[in-house]
């Protein structure tokens, strides 16, 4: 039962999270109309675009301002010059998707039927990496029908992207004809790995013949793919147990990484990134350089201090890490995960008093904070504070009540109090809303144990060794051996119960 402190794999999850919250909304944004999508890696807030949603032709023009200026007339010359060098078909529409297909400039705009494929578009460019992207959703309305073009013919690109075009007379859709959600800046690689991971869209797949190659070339060369790469190595950590394979995939990630800071040496994401392999693989050293030369590169940002202090902690430079922490709070004073952050460093340290200090400041600056709320809740809870700890997890719950871990915790107050029969029902409530979480079945099982209902046990226990094959190494790590239990607890576990608890 007992819960680990945040480290990298957290940070990874919790982006995670945003990342599939993304999908989430746009998919929940769409579920009410037909629409289309288009992604874009900037806002393009910046005149004379103020924001709107261009074709390639309309951007040659848009500094022209005459009234009588006609993009379509425009259009029309082009491709009556076009016809010339077209031999396989007169068909008008024809021509105009090829032009676009070849880079041509149209008064076609690009979108999909696929809003994943739109992401992909928002989130893949090496100039835009920094700057926040957005997802375009057209409603395919009655008055909007005529102005969508498919296809005739498609190639595979075309296919692979499941082009749509849309022909507006004027040359762009302004932003208040359509929905947009911004993908920001710090989520666009995290969704570029998780588009290639879940669902096999990636650079090959979308620019899937030789035209696209050529296009792309540049970025197949770039600084940026291998930092993509190396991000990809370096989150398949995450999905083995086995030491060898972890090391192997930090140690991939440290190439890719590498490769693109000697492309591209002002890159701070790859610095970070590499910085944080080598203090994975125990390497301080290196890790500490990394982390300087983002710094120096991007002095301003305070995530690479908080970072950073995570190394001096790891060496018990506590000193050093103080003083990363005031930077950061320093660079970012209302940002209440820095305060969550320090004060686990001062738990470390066994400084329950200034880690409640920043936890509470935590809460001031953001009072919808659930997860501070439980981060508040288990240090009281381990200062024998039930009644604070049961307050502050009950606010939580109140806040977020999806959240099965919250009832996994607070769950397990109940446990450590006695309360075996409020736990079990914390314990219950998190299984309906996950069943899939090992942890609440484990915990299931003992508070059933306590109540010697060897049939509920023995069913939790099994499902949990199902889901956490780990539920062995838990109970000899916290209890020892099963005799311990016993003697502990004044019981003797029945055989079908033991073997469930003893090692193979």
């Amino acid at each position: 039962m007992q819960r680990n402190m945040p480290n990298q794999s957290k940070n990874l999850n919790d982006t995670l999270i945003d990342v599939r919250n993304i999908v989430k909304e746009i998919e929940e944004k769409a579920s009410d109309g037909d629409y289309i999508y288009r992604g874009e890696p900037e806002h393009h807030e910046e005149p004379p675009y103020y924001g709107k949603i261009c074709s390639s032709l309309y951007r040659q023009y848009a500094r022209i301002e005459a009234d009588e200026f006609d993009i379509e007339s425009i259009q029309g010359e082009i491709l009556d010059e076009a016809k010339a060098y077209c031999h396989e078909t007169n068909d008008l529409i024809e021509i105009i998707t090829q032009l676009q297909h070849y880079g041509g400039k149209t008064n076609l705009i690009d979108f999909t039927t696929d809003h994943l494929i739109a992401i992909f578009f928002a989130c893949d460019s090496s100039a835009s990496i920094k700057e926040d992207g957005r997802i375009i959703l057209l409603e395919k309305k009655e008055e909007r029908k005529n102005q969508i073009l498919y296809p005739q013919n498609p190639r595979n690109r075309v296919i692979a992207q499941k082009s749509v075009f849309v022909r507006h007379p004027n040359g762009y859709l302004g932003p208040n004809e359509v929905e947009i959600i911004t993908i920001p800046a710090r989520l666009k690689l995290p969704l570029l790995t998780y588009l290639r991971k879940y669902h096999g869209i990636s650079t090959e797949k979308i620019y899937n013949d030789l035209h696209g190659f050529i296009i792309n070339q540049r970025f197949h060369e770039s600084a940026y793919l291998e930092f993509h790469r190396g991000l990809t190595a370096q989150l398949s950590v995450y999905a083995t147990e086995i030491p060898e394979e972890k090391h192997a995939a930090f140690e991939k990630a440290i190439e890719h990484y590498s490769r693109a800071l000697k492309l591209k040496p002002d890159l701070p994401e790859a610095s970070i990134h590499r910085g944080v392999a080598y203090f994975s693989m125990g390497d301080f050293g290196h890790a500490i350089d990394d982390f300087n030369n983002a710094i120096e590169l991007d002095p301003n940002n305070a995530d690479i201090y908080i970072i950073r202090s995570d190394v001096h902690l790891g060496n018990g430079n506590y000193d050093l890490a103080m003083e990363d922490f005031m930077k950061a709070i320093e660079l970012n004073p209302d940002d209440a995960d820095i305060y969550i952050h320090r004060g686990y460093s001062y738990l470390e340290q066994d400084n329950s008093e200034l880690a409640l200090a920043d936890f509470n400041q935590a809460i001031k600056l953001k009072p919808e904070y659930a997860d501070a709320y439980i981060i508040r809740g288990d240090t009281y809870l381990a200062l024998d504070d039930f009644s604070l700890a049961l307050a502050d997890f009950d606010k939580a719950i109140e806040l977020n009540p999806d959240n099965s871990n919250a009832y996994i915790i607070r769950g397990d107050a109940y446990f450590r109090d006695g309360n075996f029969d409020l736990a079990i029902e914390d314990y219950k409530q998190a299984i309906e809303l996950n069943s899939d979480n090992g942890e609440a079945f484990y915990n299931l099982g003992f508070a059933w144990m306590q109540k010697q209902n060897w049939q509920e046990a023995k069913l939790n226990l099994t499902v949990a060794n199902i889901l956490k094959s780990d539920i062995v190494k838990e109970f000899h790590n916290i209890y020892g051996s099963i005799a311990n239990f016993e003697k502990e607890n004044d019981v003797k576990l029945p055989e079908d119960i033991t073997s469930l608890l003893i090692p193979n």
